[in-house]
């Protein structure tokens, strides 16, 4: 679920959370302890120590923080597990990246929806925001110990081969950003 909501907290619009999911209340089955309605009225009906409630708040206070994920135009990513061959995930599970640029700002949003598998491999970002050498740090991971991005690099013309999103090939240049994100894991990632 938190990978989920670390998608929708950066995707454009106003997220919305139903009330009570922040309390694993999701309403299926016939008992009322599964429903938003157990909580009105109870005393200290929200635990604000539960680690799922911890991360949600987390998440908010990351697109609170970040302008980009408020206003930011949108952009798909794809990406490489290979270090030659980019393109936005077709396959099921599979890894959704995409950026929210805001002026000279960019923040990324990546999600492996693999249950175990690791995704080991690297996201295209702007190549004009991105010139000056450095790496990503992780605002936001719903892991415990997220791996941090590598260094940013170039890949020149002729290296790597893009399906870009009108379904055209190019080839390149490309600046591109090395992840690690182990199975269910988001990263909300900026410079």
């Amino acid at each position: 679920m938190t990978l989920a909501l670390g998608v929708l907290f950066g995707l454009q619009g106003i997220p919305c959370v139903y009330s009570g999911t922040e309390q694993h209340l999701h309403g299926i089955g016939n008992s009322d302890a599964a429903v938003r309605e157990a909580l009105w009225g109870a005393p200290n009906a929200f635990n604000k120590t539960d680690p799922f409630y911890k991360a949600l708040a987390a998440i908010a206070e990351v697109r609170a923080a970040q302008p980009a994920l408020r206003y930011g135009r949108q952009y798909f990513r794809q990406l490489s597990g290979n270090r030659r061959d980019f393109a936005v995930s077709t396959f099921t599970p599979g890894v959704i990246a995409f950026a929210r640029i805001l002026n000279a700002h960019e923040v990324l949003v990546i999600a492996n929806t693999a249950e175990r598998a690791t995704f080991n491999g690297e996201v295209i970002v702007d190549i004009d925001l991105n010139q000056e050498p450095g790496t990503f740090r992780v605002l936001f991971s719903n892991q415990a110990r997220a791996t941090a991005p590598g260094p940013l690099r170039t890949a020149n013309r002729g290296t790597v081969t893009i399906r870009e999103l009108d379904s055209s090939i190019t080839s390149g240049p490309a600046r591109v950003l090395p992840v690690i994100l182990r199975g269910l894991e988001v990263q909300i990632l900026r410079r």
